[in-house]
């Protein structure tokens, strides 16, 4: 049985006028960065990505429910109106280049979160290339509707998904070796790769790039 995985999106908590003026709180965050969510019962945090920014006037994240997880599922159970204690944490290591250069996203999972964030947030139409891993179409392919509005907007150039429980099984990585050429074009432009998802994905994703670059005498930048 498969572990269900949402998108869950929270009004903006209300600030004082203290924090709107000193920009405290939630007054400027954008996608990458982290919150810290407090559940009831236990005082340690549980930190999710963040899938949104301010200007988009929501606190969004992906979760996935794990088996007789306390944060994950009490933010399952939440319905309209409820409320959860959490805080904010900045993660400038994890934002999106400011610069114009390509993107190659890579997320596996829940961890397409903050990489939708991004491309939400490409207003300026800079070449974003995604590639997206999943256990199943049917069960956790998140932001489906979402990611063909943004190619229509051109906020995301491409999408690419593999998915490992399907009958013809898949993963990122793998999805990357069979674009080997179109990576390598993009990485000769300046490409920027952002990667996020479980250790072991992360360790297939830059097997696959060394692969795919060093025969070219290439390296990804981070």
């Amino acid at each position: 049985m498969q572990a269900p995985t949402a998108i869950l999106r929270f009004a903006l908590p209300r600030r004082g006028l203290w924090a709107r003026l000193t920009g405290q709180g939630f007054a400027r965050f954008q996608a990458g960065d982290l919150i810290g969510v407090v559940p009831q019962g236990d005082t340690r945090p549980r930190y999710y990505s963040l899938a949104s920014g301010a200007r988009d006037g929501f606190v969004e994240i992906c979760v996935k429910k794990h088996p007789g997880g306390l944060c994950s599922g009490q933010l399952m159970e939440l319905q309209p109106g409820d409320t959860m204690h959490a805080f904010l944490r900045r993660n400038p290591a994890f934002h999106a280049p400011a610069d114009a250069k390509p993107l190659i996203l890579i997320g596996a999972g829940t961890g397409i979160g903050p990489l939708a964030g991004f491309v939400r947030a490409n207003r300026a139409r800079r070449p974003i290339h995604l590639y997206f891993g999943a256990r199943s179409p049917e069960s956790d392919l998140l932001y489906d509707v979402e990611m063909a509005r943004w190619q229509k907007e051109r906020r995301l150039t491409a999408v690419t998904t593999a998915f490992s429980r399907s009958a013809d099984r898949a993963y990122v990585q793998d999805a990357l070796r069979n674009d080997a050429e179109a990576v390598r074009g993009l990485i000769e432009q300046g490409a920027r790769i952002m990667v996020c998802g479980g250790r072991g994905m992360a360790q297939g994703v830059a097997a696959a790039l060394d692969d795919i670059l060093s025969p070219a005498g290439l390296s990804p930048s981070p």
